[in-house]
């Protein structure tokens, strides 16, 4: 009995001690503070699509944020907030050039809001107006081809539309998403056919450019027959990290791009760099591209691959010297970051990356005059990797996939 005494006294205490502090705890909203002073002295700076508005900001210690409430060409109404910490505020998502009134308040702490100003922004044209015109669509192996520039790297959506049979029936491919400043996309596993395609730009708050119309045939492409065959020379890495078979190069063509079961290729640490592996195709052929798959989960980073060589050779047993006159510069490629360099890593960077494979196309250079040679072996040099450009370190693919035009 004097344990349960004891038990329910200190839980009453501890009720009490509590309902004291509740009782003692500081508000720090002052519901009957006034609103605080307006904004003064706004500057504007506009830009595509909307303006940066600079202000001084209320001398008042209940002032919490500034907010501006604006009308776009659309007739959306929008609101922008900023922290009484900076004193600019960003206003976007107009779709044509003109003149937009913009309303700023300041907002206390209690939510009070001040006496409006109004000032005038005039945005430049938007982002998706401003790259049209760089905006090209032509025909691959395989497909189409789609190439952009991005000035101001805004974040646009490039939607690609088919009408094959060229009677204004059209029907959506895919949408590429990016924030580069440049860059391209390709559409594949198209037949060799004349049609329409039609390819237009598009931002967050859905305003479009015009479309692009044009007329082409796809070349013909084949994926080129799986497994290859391993072909090591000399100096090639091609033993996995630390003699461990479950990372082998013939993984990076069984098809599986998922890590879940380690199914990639990874070299040792140590390995120098650049580093180079070799393998021979079912058949000769002329190679019109190259899939690329990162590692899952690590996209964009670490061993994955960033800058690589291909060499091909069509001699009966080529040998190791890359200077030797049996292999030939098919192409050199860098990997591409739809979301722009630097950042967080997107879903669909991610998708790009590993799910779909980053796509590296045979283009005539002036390092590489004529890259549609037949050949029978290649050599994948990886030149750089994720993790920066050093003279030793580990590479690691999940999955390589040729295609071309067989010659038999």
């Amino acid at each position: 009995m004097k344990k349960v005494y004891f038990l329910i006294t200190a839980g009453l205490i501890g009720l009490l001690y509590s309902t004291c502090k509740e009782d003692t705890r500081l508000n720090l909203i002052d519901d009957s503070a006034p609103a605080p002073g307006a904004v003064s002295g706004v500057s504007v700076k506009n830009i595509p699509g909307g303006a940066v508005l600079q202000y001084k900001i209320p001398t008042d210690k209940n002032m919490l944020y500034v907010k501006a409430v604006y009308t776009t060409n659309r007739g959306v109404v929008r609101e922008s907030r900023a922290s009484y910490y900076v004193d600019t505020l960003l206003i976007e998502g107009y779709g044509a050039s003109g003149s937009y009134p913009v309303t700023l308040y300041a907002v206390g702490k209690n939510e009070k809001i001040s006496e409006p100003l109004t000032v005038l922004v005039e945005p430049l044209p938007p982002a998706v107006e401003l790259s049209f015109p760089d905006l090209e669509v032509n025909e691959t192996f395989g497909g189409v081809r789609i190439s952009f520039k991005n000035e101001y790297e805004a974040n646009l959506a490039i939607s690609l539309m088919y009408d094959s049979l060229k009677n204004g029936m059209w029907r959506p491919l895919q949408t590429f998403y990016t924030k580069s400043r440049t860059g391209s996309f390709s559409y594949l596993g198209l037949d060799s056919l004349d049609a329409r395609f039609g390819i237009y730009l598009r931002d967050r708050w859905d305003n479009k450019s015009d479309t692009l119309i044009k007329e082409l045939t796809p070349l013909y492409e084949e994926r080129l027959q799986k497994p290859y065959i391993e072909y090591n020379l000399a100096s090639d890495t091609y033993l996995p990290v630390e003699g461990s078979q479950n990372y082998a190069l013939p993984q990076i063509w069984d098809d599986i791009t998922s890590s879940v079961n380690n199914d990639i290729f990874a070299t040792p640490h140590t390995s120098p760099i650049p580093q180079t592996f070799t393998f021979r195709l079912n058949d000769p052929a002329i190679i019109s591209r190259i899939r690329v798959h990162h590692r899952q989960n690590s996209e964009y980073a670490g061993a994955n691959v960033k800058r690589f060589q291909l060499y091909g050779s069509n001699a009966a047993v080529p040998g190791d010297d890359l200077a030797g006159g049996d292999w030939t510069l098919l192409g050199e490629f860098e990997s591409f970051k739809p979301s722009g360099p630097g950042g967080a890593v997107t879903p669909e960077d991610k998708e790009y990356a590993n799910v779909q494979g980053e796509n590296f196309e045979l283009v005539v250079t002036d390092k590489v005059p004529n890259p549609w040679i037949p050949v029978r072996y290649i050599r994948f040099r990886s030149m750089e990797t994720w993790a920066g450009n050093t003279t030793t370190g580990q590479v690691i693919i999940a999955e390589i996939t040729l295609s071309g035009q067989v010659q038999k």
